[in-house]
């Protein structure tokens, strides 16, 4: 999770992250280039870990620090903050690049990308030419990209860039096998937590169609009733939102509440509305863009559907689609966490304690339900070998490498099944 709006007027300074603001630099000091930071929800390290790098000088004098972001909405915010907090022009010494969006300069050092972003400037610059520092944020997500560039970075800094600092940071990943299995070292920050209450359903109800939306908008009117403060409410989509949304106009109106939505299709100017702070209590109704990308300050209650909508690769129909699917306990836990930034805060999860006890412990890994032919498609670009060779932190199964590689050949875009790029490629 990330930093960015949760603490109001405190400084940076005294955010939880710092620290470990000296033994990164005694490790960096010592010639360690491959770190995992574990740090929990609220910790500050998205903002400030690079800064540090920036600050001790571990950037040399032109190096660029690139964080890598799951979400674009995450990447435009955090270089905003972290521009507000060095007092500079974002596009500057502090910028980002997105789809579409570059805000960035010959003068930046500091640069927040998405994970797409990256991996094409390592199919233009295999070295990553001008980049002192890589930091892989929220990786505990396991997004198949990010999985990649971890990979990749780990050859560049066996071969031809040894300089290149590797940062892996996350609030809820098992460092210890992480870094065992990459050989790095773990520093971690405890973070503040303020306790939260966890309330279940006494029964279950119908939570499908628009049935997740009516019972999460009832509870979420209920909670603002009680004088809860803020509240965010997490479903799986725009058109679960748009259905709470009118639910809870119904129930509340505009003089109890604003009503707000958030997810990632948003404009940035309609992202920002749900960000900022008004004269009455906010409703937040969002996705689980508001998982691990960005703090709403003044939420102290969370109204959780349990559910997201993730990608799957079908392979009957040859397709990958996005189904509607049971969190696990680790992400439930990171929606938890956003009621308990700045005070006590409580969480009602939209099932019963027994259903609860039945989900998932984490996240399955991308590579283990998309298809993975442009992942294979992009190794070949990059000159990085074929797919099962690749330094994968979770190997991809067998028969999804067979079928990626052997639909490039159909294609034309490498020379037979596992070969080189060819010109179409």
């Amino acid at each position: 999770m990330h930093e960015i709006f949760g603490y109001g007027d405190v400084m940076a300074s005294n955010l939880p992250i710092e620290e470990i603001r000296e033994k990164l630099g005694s490790a960096l000091r010592a010639g360690r280039k491959r770190i995992v930071v574990e740090a929990p929800t609220g910790s500050g390290k998205s903002t400030q870990i690079p800064q540090m790098l920036l600050e001790g000088g571990f950037l040399g004098e032109k190096g660029q620090a690139v964080i890598l972001q799951p979400r674009r909405i995450a990447a435009r915010m955090l270089a905003k903050r972290v521009a507000e907090e060095r007092g500079v022009e974002l596009g500057k010494e502090v910028g980002y690049t997105i789809r579409l969006d570059d805000q960035t300069s010959s003068e930046t050092r500091i640069r927040f990308v998405t994970e797409g972003v990256l991996v094409r400037q390592m199919i233009t610059r295999p070295r990553l030419e001008g980049v002192q520092a890589v930091i892989c944020d929220e990786f505990h997500e396991r997004h198949l990209y990010g999985d990649l560039t971890l990979g990749r970075i780990l050859d560049l800094q066996e071969g031809a860039r040894p300089d290149l600092i590797l940062i892996v940071m996350s609030a809820t990943l098992e460092t210890e096998k992480l870094a065992e299995r990459i050989g790095a070292e773990v520093l971690r920050s405890e973070g503040r937590m303020f306790p939260v209450q966890v309330e279940y359903l006494k029964q279950r109800e119908d939570l499908s169609g628009s049935g997740v939306a009516e019972v999460a908008a009832r509870e979420a009117a209920r909670l603002i009733r009680a004088g809860q403060g803020d509240v965010l409410v997490f479903l799986p989509g725009g058109y679960e939102i748009s259905r709470a949304r009118r639910d809870l106009e119904s129930r509340l109106g505009n003089a109890e509440a604003v009503i707000l939505p958030l997810h990632g299709e948003m404009s940035p100017k309609d992202q920002d509305a749900a960000l900022q702070r008004y004269d009455r209590p906010k409703v937040v109704v969002a996705t689980n863009v508001a998982e691990t990308s960005l703090t709403l300050d003044g939420v102290k209650a969370v109204v959780d559907c349990g559910m997201a909508r993730m990608a799957k690769y079908d392979p009957r129909r040859g397709l990958e689609t996005l189904l509607v699917e049971r969190i696990s306990h680790a992400s439930a836990a990171q929606r938890a966490g956003r009621a308990g930034r700045t005070a006590p805060g409580i969480c009602v999860r939209l099932e019963t304690e027994m259903d609860w006890s039945k989900r998932p412990k984490v996240e399955e890994p991308e590579i283990r339900r998309l298809d993975l032919a442009e992942v294979a498609l992009v190794l070949a670009a990059a000159g990085a070998g074929r797919l099962r060779d690749f330094r994968w932190v979770d190997l991809p199964e067998e028969g999804s490498v067979v079928r990626a590689e052997r639909l490039l050949a159909d294609l034309g875009a490498t020379e037979g099944v596992g070969g080189k790029l060819t010109e179409t490629g």
